[in-house]
């Protein structure tokens, strides 16, 4: 195995919408900003997954989790949101093991705004 490069990058991101979201759209677009960034860490050198993890929640009762531990996993998704929001609270923890942390971070952020970009 290569030598112990740790990743960890963080973003804490509030999505506002003009129109109500719904839950099955947002958990759709969800998994595919994950499954973008599987794909981007498999062709940028990334040797092992820590975890993607996503925590969304609309006013604090509510919540959803995306969660990937493997590489090569779908990702597993837990809780309940509401039907319909119209703005979200998106946090966002990625632990990878490479080198490429800056190319990782500028991935992210076009997702971000791809996500934000869809539901406008």
């Amino acid at each position: 195995m290569p030598e112990n490069n740790s990743i960890i990058l963080n973003r804490n991101v509030t999505l506002s919408f003009q129109k109500p979201v719904k839950k099955e759209d947002f958990v759709k677009k969800i998994k595919e900003f994950a499954s973008n960034v599987v794909s981007f860490l498999k062709n940028s050198g990334a040797y092992q997954l820590g975890h993607i993890k996503f925590i969304s929640t609309t006013n604090g009762e509510d919540y959803l989790q995306l969660s990937i531990l493997d590489i090569d996993q779908l990702p597993r998704v837990d809780g309940i949101l509401r039907k319909t929001f119209e703005k979200i609270k998106l946090t966002l923890n990625v632990i990878v093991f490479g080198d490429a942390k800056e190319e990782i971070d500028c991935k992210l952020s076009e997702e971000i705004s791809i996500l934000e970009t869809y539901f406008k």
